[in-house]
């Protein structure tokens, strides 16, 4: 019975325990069923506000979707007008290119005419200096034997009034037949060195309108070699790479030292290096466009080329500011080629008058004279010891 009243005590412990927890989870049931009250109508309450904003945006999108297709009209046109006028300037940019380049092979024509010009001078100016040096030593061939001729002549003349008064039946007109010879001998020695004297003269004088012209000409050559430079210069300016500007000035200088002053000179040393530096910017820029292809230039890179274009500007200031002194020595070479022309054409001139002088000078002798035959002999072997073969053929030629 204890027992069991004891079973009956736990039970209605255990009963009252469940009732309280029944009775708090009850409360919590209801705790919870508002709770999911509330949230079902905040749900409801975040649905609708979802539903109001949905429409809100959809609403704006479609605005915005309005907008947008206003932009993209508008940037279309945009395009398509700034791409025409691209084209268009494409268009007349490469009309401007085929202008510059007619503009460019005009004077590139000009150019290699002026260089051939001055390359036909320059061979001119060798032949004649080749024909010139030729008629000089001809001359002086001549000028040579005429002289031992007439040297011969007269020793000849002297020994045939020598032994003439031994041969003459009438010894008393001796005399005045040596007196006719001295005078003779004495006028024909005068006229032999007033004609020499006139041949000084005439050289000098020759020797001085040769020098005027020389100048000249070389201030020719310097004219052209400045208008070559100035061409140059300019097909370098315009930066095709297609178009060959030439060689370089020092290419067509003058070097004869003849001409060359000591203005000239210095000019030749600065062409020389302006040459070199153009070779060093030449190799460079093609060592820089294989190296910087498909790269950004450094800060080196830069600088190294800041440093070549203000060596080129220098060199065009140089260029420009030796102009005025090149065109003062611009006309030496074609002065020296006329002026070889026309020593050429007065040596032939002086040639032809002295060889028909001294034919008569050699007759008259003969004729005053007499006595042909052993004055032939003598002058014969005297011809045969001092003259070359050369002068003997010249002398049976007259």
């Amino acid at each position: 019975i204890l027992a069991l009243e004891n079973r009956v005590l736990e039970l209605e412990l255990r009963s009252e325990k469940v009732s309280g927890e029944r009775d708090a989870l009850r409360d919590q049931l209801d705790t919870l069923e508002s709770s999911r009250k509330e949230l079902a109508d905040e749900y409801i309450i975040l649905k609708s506000n979802y539903l109001a904003l949905g429409k809100e945006l959809d609403q704006e999108l479609l605005g915005n979707q309005v907008h947008i297709k206003e932009e993209i009209e508008n940037l279309k046109q945009t395009y398509d007008s700034q791409q025409q006028k691209l084209e268009e300037k494409v268009i007349e940019m490469g009309k401007e290119l085929q202008e510059a380049k007619r503009a460019v092979h005009d004077p590139q024509q000009k150019l290699a005419e002026q260089s051939a010009v001055l390359l036909a001078s320059q061979s001119q100016l060798q032949e004649v200096e080749a024909e010139n040096s030729r008629l000089q030593l001809r001359l002086k061939e001549l000028s040579e034997e005429y002289r031992c001729r007439l040297t011969q002549y007269i020793r000849d003349v002297a020994e045939y009034m020598d032994t003439k008064p031994s041969t003459q039946t009438r010894p008393s007109k001796a005399p005045a037949e040596h007196a006719d010879m001295k005078r003779f001998v004495d006028s024909m020695l005068k006229d032999i060195r007033a004609s020499y004297k006139a041949r000084e003269e005439q050289l000098a004088g020759a020797a001085r309108s040769y020098k005027k012209r020389m100048k000249s000409l070389a201030k020719k050559h310097e004219s052209l070699l400045i208008a070559y430079s100035v061409q140059r210069e300019k097909i370098r300016s315009l930066g095709s790479s297609e178009m060959d500007s030439g060689p370089a000035e020092l290419h067509f200088a003058i070097t004869d030292p003849e001409l060359l002053t000591h203005t000239t000179q210095e000019l030749n040393r600065l062409r020389e290096n302006k040459a070199k530096l153009e070779m060093q910017l030449h190799e460079l820029q093609k060592k820089r466009l294989k190296e910087t292809s498909g790269f950004q230039l450094s800060s080196e890179q830069k600088r190294d080329e800041e440093g070549w274009a203000e060596v080129r500007k220098q060199l065009q200031e140089f260029t420009h500011t030796t102009q005025e002194d090149l065109e003062k020595e611009r006309s030496q070479l074609l002065t020296r080629a006329i002026v070889a022309e026309e020593q050429v054409l007065e040596l032939q001139d002086y040639i032809e008058k002295h060889l028909a002088r001294y034919r008569q000078e050699v007759l008259r002798v003969r004729k005053l004279a007499g006595g042909e035959e052993p004055r032939t002999r003598s002058a014969g072997a005297a011809d045969a010891h001092t003259l070359p073969r050369s002068r003997r053929a010249i002398s049976r030629e007259l």
